[in-house]
This record gives structure tokens, C-alpha cells and sequence, in this order.
């Protein structure tokens, strides 16, 4: 019998400690599970928030693979696989049998709270390793020829803030303010542009991020100020939806109070 293959892999090992390097086995599909050899995986805030969580207050229990970001290729598994075939992997992964997880939407598993895991890298081993072993086909997303560094931060960076665009409701001459143009922000900008007619506009308080957000496709550009909510209602007419990508009291104020009647936020 051949010894098994081993993949380097940073791990979280205990709560409370840094991050580890260390071999493992590189797993072996069995049934609906795909093997997936990883090209690229990012880094999220949601992973510094796993590192200085204190014992008790996440459901996951260590040692596991951190890396909830992935993009690879496959390189074995069951039915529906193409082996070479390059993919992203959508990290929420629930029980797998419940009504939400049978339609695609393992994100609202109906079992979530049974669970001691969210999905790759946040209970369950995940894509900082050389593979990860993914539970079923329906989790991996063709990407073609895109750099992997590009497409492992869509599966998180670009799939938040396309959720709560998805769920807008905009008419004809909609106006869209996003607040905070960070690693999210930035990319919403984008997808409001490819996927809207709307008027967008941004906020922070960095100068920097306002150029990023130039450069992302945003119509207007402001610097958080006193009278930021006066402009910016001055100019809406008040806003059909508010993206928060802060989510701090005063950005929530902000929001609220250039909402026009019926507007999201």
C-alpha cells in the first residue's frame, strides 16, 4: 500500500493561537465529494474574526483548513465532474438534505444551527492547502479561462454584495448610494453598473477609495462630511436603495436619512 500524499495546509489548531502550517493528507472523493487542486485562495475579514474568536463563541471545532475563497481545478470525483475542468468553489455549505440545501440554497440551510460547521474553512476544511475536498458538484462554478486570483475573492467579496443587489428593486432613473468602498464595495459598484441602469453614487471618508470608486464605474464620488446627507438628498431626490458596507451608527444614520420613501437599505 502507497503511503498517502501529503498537501501543506494552514490550519487552525486551537482557539486562540495563530495559525499553523502543516501536512496533511490530501483527501481521497468518495460518492458526491470532488477533489479540488487549488490555485488560489484569499484572505476574508470573516477569517481574521475566526482567528480571535475566543472558545465557545463559534460552533466550529479545531483543527481545521482555513480558506473560504477558492479557485482551482478538479482533479477527481464522481459523476458530473470533468477532471481539469477550472472552477470556483461557493464556500456556505449545509446539511446537504434539508428542502433549502436540495434547491442550491445551502446558505439558508434549514439544519444550520445542528451544524458545527458554515462551510469551507469556517468548520470544515477549507481551500489554504494545496487541495480541498468539496461535497458536491453543485458547489463548484465553471470560471473558464479567469485568473484564479481573480475569481476565488468573487465567491465571497463579489457574491455579498451581489446578493443584496439581486434583491433591489430599481425602476427606470433609480439612484443607488453605496457607503464604504472597500474589498465589497468596490465590487458593487461594478455589478450595479453591469446589471442596472442606475445612477451610482459613493461614499467614504478616504480619499483613495473615492478614486477606487472612480475607477470602478461610480457616477458620483463624495467625501463623508456634516452636510454629506443635505448633498446627497439634494441630488437623489432621496435615494432608491442605500448599500452599507460599514454598517457603523453614524454610515446607518446616513443611509436612513437619505432613503427616499420605500427605498432599501
Amino acid at each position: 500500500m502507497s503511503a498517502a500524499r501529503k498537501t501543506p495546509a494552514l490550519r487552525l489548531t486551537a482557539w486562540g493561537e495563530p495559525p499553523a502550517l502543516a501536512d496533511v493528507d490530501v483527501p481521497e472523493p468518495t460518492g458526491s465529494e470532488v477533489l479540488v487542486r487549488v490555485e488560489a485562495a484569499g484572505i476574508c475579514h470573516s477569517d481574521l474574526h475566526v482567528l480571535d474568536a475566543a472558545p465557545g463563541t463559534l460552533p466550529y471545532r479545531p483543527p481545521f483548513t482555513l480558506g473560504h475563497e477558492i479557485a482551482g481545478h478538479v482533479v477527481a470525483g464522481g459523476s458530473g465532474v470533468t477532471i481539469g475542468d477550472r472552477v470556483a468553489v461557493h464556500g456556505p455549505w449545509g446539511c446537504g438534505s434539508c428542502r433549502r440545501c436540495a434547491t442550491g440554497e445551502d446558505n439558508y440551510c434549514d439544519r444550520r444551527a445542528e451544524l458545527a460547521w458554515t462551510g469551507a474553512g469556517l468548520g470544515r476544511d477549507g481551500g489554504m492547502a494545496g487541495h480541498v475536498l468539496v461535497p458536491h458538484v453543485r458547489h463548484l462554478v465553471p470560471i473558464g479561462d479567469l485568473d484564479a486570483t481573480q475569481a476565488a475573492p468573487l465567491t465571497d467579496a463579489g457574491l455579498t454584495p451581489y446578493h443584496a443587489v439581486a434583491r433591489l428593486r430599481l425602476g427606470g432613473n433609480a439612484s443607488v448610494v453605496v457607503v464604504g468602498v472597500g474589498g465589497l464595495g468596490h465590487v458593487a459598484i461594478q455589478i450595479l453598473r453591469a446589471v442596472t441602469q442606475a445612477r451610482v453614487l459613493a461614499v467614504d471618508v478616504r480619499e483613495d477609495a473615492l478614486s477606487l470608486a472612480d475607477r470602478s464605474g461610480a457616477h458620483r464620488t463624495l467625501l463623508a462630511r456634516a452636510d454629506t446627507e443635505t448633498v446627497l438628498r439634494r441630488e437623489t431626490g432621496g435615494a432608491d436603495a442605500v448599500l452599507d458596507f460599514v454598517g457603523s451608527d453614524p454610515t446607518l444614520r446616513l443611509s436612513a436619512g437619505i432613503l427616499r420613501p420605500g427605498g432599501d437599505l
